[in-house]
């Protein structure tokens, strides 16, 4: 058995995934299994759960489907929901994966990752602007969730992941979240290392994006990139297109267009238009000028 795998089936690293799992609550997976239910033998459920993965007895479950509104308009999104056993070994294995991946990822990828937020790439996308990086391309990817291919994701995951028994647990929990059971793609959004995997898949559009003097802000799916002109918002259009295309992915074309600060354009549910940004709170619209808030800088200085 691999480093990282004993390293997740350490106890101390089961109890404070199971103690996640239950403070975020949630409802059962298919086996009708609660949290109440397993926290009254918790202890003995952890202790059983590394015995069968170490002797190759686990099998993950299937996922239990429900389908929510988005935030905007009348489309729905499909959540692809675990067991509560199948969602503390994920986060178990996302605790460990996190000391392997944080190092990776650039500072322009702010999606459920320790210690970032929303607020930071607010903060980040005005430190851009400041710089004089005004266009942007405003990109949407054409059902991210549902087209991620699933052994390109497993041979991204390989480079980084010497464990062979760990890939196959990871490669199990995709199989079981294929939209369609003969099609291998898509990663199942209500799952606890999605978003992980999701980062990870994206991490070379990051790159790309970067190494070619563009000013990515991505928040795991959702991104945008900024340049100095239009004609190289244009080229970030291009270079994009073809990133994308190298990951199996394609451009939503009715969500992505060329703007810039003085047209305006929304990122997360923000509209960033000029020297100011708006949202929502609590059914009110909210306008800061962000030329006189503190934080302008922080941690994402000029030289950025």
């Amino acid at each position: 058995m691999g480093q990282l795998l004993n390293r997740i089936l350490n106890l101390d690293n089961l109890r404070e995934a199971w103690e996640e799992v239950a403070e975020n609550r949630g409802m059962a997976g298919v086996d009708d299994v609660s949290i109440r239910r397993w926290r009254r033998t918790w202890e003995e459920r952890l202790v059983n759960l590394a015995r069968d993965v170490r002797a190759n007895r686990y099998k993950p479950g299937k996922l239990r489907v429900r389908r929510i509104p988005k935030r905007v308009g009348n489309e729905y999104r499909t959540l692809r929901i675990p067991t509560v056993t199948d969602r503390v070994l994920q986060r178990a294995v996302l605790q460990v994966l996190y000391d392997s991946y944080e190092p990776l990822f650039l500072r322009c990828s702010f999606g459920y990752r320790p210690g970032k937020s929303l607020r930071n790439a607010v903060q980040y996308i005005i430190v851009q602007r400041e710089a004089g990086f005004t266009w942007v391309l405003d990109a949407d990817i054409d059902a991210f969730f549902d087209n991620v291919d699933q052994p390109l994701l497993l041979d991204l995951l390989a480079q980084q992941i010497g464990d062979a028994q760990l890939l196959l647990l990871i490669a199990g929990w995709l199989a079981q979240g294929r939209p369609k059971p003969d099609l291998a793609r898509g990663i199942p959004q209500g799952s606890p290392l999605s978003p992980l995997l999701a980062n990870v898949y994206l991490h070379p559009l990051d790159v790309g994006l970067t190494d070619g003097g563009w000013r990515p802000v991505r928040y795991a799916d959702d991104f945008v990139a900024f340049a100095t002109t239009q004609a190289e918002a244009e080229a970030a259009y291009r270079r994009t297109e073809a990133l994308l295309a190298d990951l199996r992915l394609r451009y939503e074309p009715t969500k992505t267009r060329i703007s810039s600060f003085a047209a305006g354009f929304e990122f997360l549910g923000v509209l960033f238009e000029d020297d100011v940004y708006r949202y929502r709170w609590e059914d009110k619209l909210i306008t800061v000028d962000d030329t006189t808030v503190d934080w302008l800088f922080g941690d994402y200085g000029p030289e950025y």
